[in-house]
């Protein structure tokens, strides 16, 4: 599949060809439950389960209009209790993806983590990717790493970048064009972020990422507009069609992410972790609902896609 071809609609479609369960983490997150209710609506979701505190997840379903004969309900001494029958349960095979509800990060991922569990592969490394949708710019796009590496080394990018590639093939993206982000495009020694763009290059081309293209180190322009790219002097298939935004840090991706939402109407960005067997939903308890909806009906459509 061409990325121009991916669509809302597209995703709703491979999405509701194989309903997907999904297993909440402390679901008193009315955004949380807001999405799931959007979900079940949209045909991706046919149940699924409910940890955390019964009284107090009854209620938000209540209020959000939740049919519970759907789910079950299960309840859990506190967070960490949660988290860890959630990631059993999914290793078990009675869910297809997880989602985080009113948990701290910490927390839920370490569960994930857990070797007990084997949801994470021998090697791998949990990334944070986020599927973007803005009107401003021609297709989605997946930026990563917004929530879990905070300074990462380059051969912690270079599993990163992995990582989104796998992610946007698994979305039916068979040729990623993945710009390394910096704010500037030349390389210059006292700036870590272009170095290791450059060395990202090599590694590309010496087959890291398969047949992934891989640019950089470019701005923010230069992977997003032909024209700026052609005003730099910049030349590259990644220029103005990025699939793939690999940023330099936490910050500089947690910005991107988080701004996108707050400042561009009618965008969204759907937050998810790359790296393990399974979908896992890593939205900010913060976003709003649309935003989780987008990452469940993401979700769906891999687990989809993979069965």
């Amino acid at each position: 599949m061409s990325v121009n071809q991916l669509t809302v609609e597209s995703l709703l479609a491979g999405a509701r060809a194989n309903p997907g369960r999904v297993i909440v983490v402390c679901a008193n997150n009315e955004e949380a439950m807001e999405a799931v209710a959007m979900a079940l609506a949209d045909g991706v979701v046919s149940g699924g389960t409910f940890l955390g505190q019964k009284l107090a997840i009854e209620e938000v379903a209540k209020r959000v209009g939740i049919p519970l004969e759907k789910f079950e309900i299960l309840e859990t001494a506190d967070d960490t209790a949660a988290a860890r029958t959630a990631a059993q349960m999914i290793a078990q095979g009675k869910g297809d993806f997880l989602l985080k509800g009113q948990v701290d990060t910490k927390i839920y991922l370490k569960a994930v983590l857990d070797k007990e569990f084997g949801l994470v592969p021998h090697g791998n490394t949990l990334t944070h990717v986020a599927l973007v949708s803005m009107p401003t710019y021609h297709k989605f796009l997946i930026s990563t790493d917004a929530a879990i590496l905070i300074e990462p080394s380059v051969d912690d990018k270079e599993k990163m970048v992995r990582n989104a590639v796998e992610f946007a093939r698994n979305l039916g993206i068979s040729k990623p064009k993945v710009s390394i982000q910096a704010a500037v495009e030349k390389i210059n020694p006292k700036m870590r972020s272009t170095t290791d763009a450059e060395e990202l290059v090599k590694r590309a081309k010496a087959g890291a990422f398969g047949d992934a293209l891989v640019e950089g180190p470019h701005d923010i322009y230069i992977a997003t507009s032909k024209e700026a790219a052609q005003v730099k002097k910049v030349t590259g298939d990644v220029c103005g069609d990025a699939d793939v935004l690999a940023f330099h840090d936490i910050n500089s991706a947690n910005l991107f992410y988080k701004s996108i939402q707050r400042f561009v109407p009618n965008a969204w960005a759907a937050g998810l972790v790359a790296g393990a067997t399974v979908p896992i939903l890593l939205p900010s308890r913060a976003d709003e609902a649309q935003t989780k909806r987008m990452s469940i009906l993401a979700a769906a459509y891999i687990g989809s896609r993979r069965k």
